[in-house]
């Protein structure tokens, strides 16, 4: 336990924490530099115990550090952690789902043995609800292990007491010494606790979030709902990594439309526009909807999202805009059961570069865009806007697109992010209400309606609710209204359409769509070639292969092999680490999932010998892999730049 200290030490105490703070946390140093006026107070008795003074009354019943050595005593004998469930080759998919069925089947010739049952003491992840008076903090440290240490508090008021009282200056000594890394997060609302620590946890390899610790150190409604938002969120840490055939996928498909030459990008925001937009999904609730929408066709922009055109036109509601995002050949067939009996005639297509290159052709006018952290726009969007955050799902394509294009009126129509009877996902006219398409859905959760009561969600809508306010919140001079009977999304006002009256005149459909033009820049043929002959795609490969290679080299030759490799080769790849290298970024994803799943297996092992055994697999396997993915790179590489000059 770090004791406190004796009140004659309190200014020499505090100035060496102070310094420490302005070198390891230097967010945080202003803020309790320049803390004057308190509601609390640092108050030591008679016989030395701390505590603080909260509301007339003693937060710590009058004696913290007794406080604090009752709780610990008492985690420590039954801590709470999140251990993560075997790693799913199925649910991996591609390469890395077969590098852990080459892992298992090797482990299972050699007689390696594991336990999923097994989880040892240390973890890489420590996530402290509650500073107080930090007094807590180093002996949880020295139990977990951890490498991240996440220390919420809601009140800097306590950090700042805890500065006479704790040796933090000792704390960050102690973590730097063992390559650890002590985060804080000081904020007022559960959201913003929920949202910094998600961002802190990706940023230091998520995927290795595997029994997890969470220690909470006083009642707080805040830290309550905070720890629920980060313990159910935890999945959000790991989205977006990407998948190394996805971002294979994802070039070919951009370079095959990029092909066609003279290719509309949008690119930059633009002036606000007056008219009002509908954004209009396929969520249950549209149905009610469609007679509001179609009677104020004439005074909205319409833009439909993915099987949303189908609801739409086939009640005679022509969208102005159609919104498609994912990459697959699923999207295709999707749209294809709409086009065939559908006249798509007027609409324009605004969809991300990477979208399957016959969809473009099926519009009379495409507006594309390039998409965030993904390879085929560190490869060409030079000098292009790129469109954030676009995912993950279309109904974040169209708020951001609408935003960009200057609309500054949004109303939500059918964007459910949910379902109200746990049930039915899509509308009964779309190609999943119809039964053309199995629901890709399966409901986890229950979240806030947006009109009361409770909505069923998963996983995806709640990532895209999430981003949804992320943007609502950044962009305030656009107003958005949530019209959806679903799922509640902060920053967006609810309303049902019937209490909605568009006062402004009819839209002048061709003037409007001839003002597009200044939204949009042209990608030409000459500028595909140019950028591609410059990108020095083989050089980078060859360098990131190589020095991934030292890193396994220097690994293998260990005579007492650990997994520290795991974090290094992490630090190269990793999807926040801002070397902005196209052949990093497919790899990314891909390698930080193995490096998860082969850290889940090595924990799993109980036996020292078995564990020896399993660690020189782990290396083996692993560049077989690196192997396999050069190679399949290489050729990738070959196809692309025989497409492009050919073109």
């Amino acid at each position: 336990m770090t004791q406190a200290a004796s009140i004659q030490e309190t200014p020499t105490l505090f100035e060496r924490n102070l310094a420490a703070f302005k070198e390891h946390a230097p967010h945080l140093y202003g803020r309790l530099a320049s803390t004057e006026s308190f509601v609390s107070a640092l108050v030591v008795d008679a016989g030395g115990k701390v505590d603080i003074g909260f509301q007339g009354k003693g937060f710590f019943d009058g004696d913290a550090e007794a406080f604090a050595e009752r709780q610990v005593e008492a985690y420590l004998a039954n801590p709470e952690r999140q251990p993560i469930g075997q790693p799913n080759p199925e649910v991996l998919e591609g390469a890395c789902g077969d590098m852990c069925l080459a892992l298992t089947k090797r482990m299972a010739e050699e007689g390696i043995a594991f336990d999923p049952a097994n989880l040892p003491r240390e973890s890489h992840v420590l996530v402290v609800f509650g500073i107080g008076l930090g007094l807590h903090v180093a002996p949880v440290m020295e139990f977990c292990q951890a490498r991240i240490v996440l220390l919420i508090e809601p009140n800097l008021e306590f950090l700042h007491h805890s500065l006479h009282v704790t040796e933090w200056h000792v704390l960050f000594e102690q973590a730097e010494e063992r390559g650890a890394k002590l985060c804080f997060v000081v904020e007022q609302s559960s959201d913003a606790i929920a949202s910094e620590g998600r961002n802190l946890l990706r940023t230091h390899n998520p995927v290795l979030l595997d029994g997890i610790y969470f220690y909470r150190h006083y009642r707080s409604a805040v830290l309550d709902q905070a720890k629920e938002r980060v313990r159910h969120e935890l999945f959000l840490s790991l989205s977006g990594l990407g998948f190394f055939e996805d971002e294979l996928v994802m070039t070919d498909n951009a370079t095959a439309n990029l092909c066609r030459g003279d290719v509309e990008i949008l690119s930059e925001f633009q002036p606000s526009r007056p008219e009002p937009v509908f954004i209009v999904g396929s969520g249950p609730s549209v149905e009610a909807d469609l007679d509001f929408i179609g009677a104020n066709r004439d005074k909205a922009v319409v833009i439909s999202l993915g099987t949303a055109i189908r609801v739409l036109m086939k009640r005679g509601i022509r969208p102005d805009f159609h919104v498609e995002l994912e990459n697959g050949e699923g999207t295709l067939e999707t749209l294809g059961h709409s086009t065939k009996e559908l006249d798509l005639a007027g609409v324009c297509l605004i969809a991300s570069l990477t979208v399957q290159p016959r969809i473009p052709p099926m519009f009379e006018r495409r507006l594309l865009f390039f998409r965030e952290k993904v390879s085929s726009t560190l490869l060409f969007a030079e000098g292009f806007g790129v469109l954030q955050p676009a995912g993950p799902t279309v109904g974040n394509t169209a708020l951001i697109s609408a935003v960009r294009l200057g609309f500054r009126e949004i109303f939500l129509l059918g964007v459910d992010m949910g379902s109200k009877d746990g049930e039915r996902f899509h509308a009964r006219e779309s190609v999943y209400g119809l039964g053309l398409k199995s629901e890709n859905a399966s409901p986890s959760r229950v979240f806030p309606g947006n009109f009361g009561g409770e909505v069923t969600g998963e996983v995806i809508f709640n990532w895209s609710r999430k981003v949804l306010e992320t943007v609502i919140g950044t962009f305030r001079t656009v107003t958005v209204y949530n019209c959806s009977d679903g799922t509640r999304i902060a920053g967006a006002i609810p309303k049902v359409s019937r209490a909605i009256h568009l006062d402004n005149p009819p839209i002048d459909r061709a003037a409007f769509g001839r003002s597009l033009g200044k939204a949009v820049r042209r990608f030409d043929l000459e500028r595909l070639k140019t950028i591609w002959s410059a990108a020095g795609l083989p050089a980078q490969m060859e360098r990131a292969f190589a020095r991934i290679d030292e890193i396994m080299a220097a690994a293998a030759a260990d005579p007492e092999p650990s997994m520290d490799w795991l974090h290094e080769v992490f630090d190269f790849v990793s999807p926040e680490g801002g070397n902005g290298l196209v052949a990093d970024t497919y790899l990314s994803g891909t390698l930080c999932l193995c490096i998860g799943s082969l850290n889940w297996y090595d924990r799993r092992i109980a036996s020292p010998d078995c564990r020896y055994r399993y660690r020189r697999l782990a290396i083996e396997v692993f560049r077989d892999l690196l192997a396999d993915l050069k190679q399949r790179l290489e050729a990738f590489h070959d196809e692309i730049d025989a497409r492009i000059a050919a073109a």
